[in-house]
């Protein structure tokens, strides 16, 4: 597989973004961006022509084995299925205890700009591309698909609420970032639940007649899609279900049991991690 990219020495970093923070970079020209919810939309329509029957705002209460293959409780009722497939990822809940303790649930939160000048957007976002970073905490961003605003994001180390907090952070990390941005208004703040686990490794594996499809690690839309394909074919006894992702279960995370009670503490060492690394530049 060739993949399409090449370094950008920071006297040329300007000409793809438009700032001097950063120490040079590495541009793909073999990846873009998409619209999550619209590739969501088109994902639901392609089951539907397909002849799936697609359950939303349907809790599963409970599983168990039932020859020849499982009983699943449902909010609406009981199903019996030949197979059952676990995708819940970052939103896995006490009805699999045992994926519980392996997978933490981090909020990745998203704030977006009031409108910029076109000006302003061409000097800050020159070509358009989607960014991201190699800080222990990262931050990624992108021109909102209409061209106005920045869409910028990081992980968020709030466990409960809807606290201020991360959004004052992500719009400080900002400015830091385009200082020319500073004081900008921020219109909207949003988060929702990747998953962690213990070697940051997404994988597709087995367990008591289970097939699971989990561990994104924050790359979910790209990952969710392929690793369910994979599982999905696998059902099927289809010879394209191999795959590199299919190996051990990802290890249980000590004195956890789905509270991410530790997430704070992490937050603030690996943001602190970062501090001392620039520092020493």
């Amino acid at each position: 597989m060739r993949i399409e990219a090449h370094a950008v020495p920071k006297a040329e970093q300007r000409r793809v973004l438009g700032t001097d923070f950063y120490h040079g970079g590495l541009l793909r020209d073999d990846i873009g961006g998409l619209h999550p919810g619209k590739f969501f939309a088109g994902l639901l329509q392609a089951a539907a022509a397909a002849g799936a029957t697609v359950h939303g705002e349907t809790a599963v209460l409970g599983f168990a084995a039932k020859a020849p293959g499982f009983a699943v409780e449902t909010a609406r009722g009981t199903v019996e299925a030949n197979h059952v497939i676990v995708a819940t990822n970052g939103y896995t809940d006490a009805v699999d205890p045992w994926l519980r303790r392996r997978l933490v649930p981090v909020r990745s939160r998203i704030i977006a700009t009031a409108p910029l000048s076109n000006n302003l957007m061409a000097e800050l976002m020159p070509q358009q591309v989607m960014c991201s970073e190699t800080r222990k905490l990262h931050y990624y961003y992108r021109p909102s698909p209409d061209g106005e605003r920045i869409l910028f994001g990081g992980r968020d180390g709030s466990i409960a609420g809807d606290p201020s907090w991360p959004t004052q952070h992500l719009k400080r990390a900002l400015a830091d970032i385009f200082p020319v941005l500073e004081g900008v208004a921020i219109t909207h703040s949003w988060w929702g639940h990747v998953a962690m686990n213990r070697d940051m490794i997404p994988r597709i594996f087995s367990r008591d007649g289970l097939r699971y499809a989990v561990g994104y690690c924050g790359s979910g839309v790209v990952w969710a899609r392929w690793a369910g394909q994979k599982a999905a074919w696998q059902v099927l006894g289809d010879a394209r279900a191999r795959s590199a992702l299919e190996f051990r279960p990802p290890p249980a995370i000590p004195l956890y049991n789905g509270t991410a009670w530790f997430l704070p503490a992490v937050y603030a060492w690996l943001g602190l991690s970062d501090r001392l690394g620039r520092a020493r530049r």
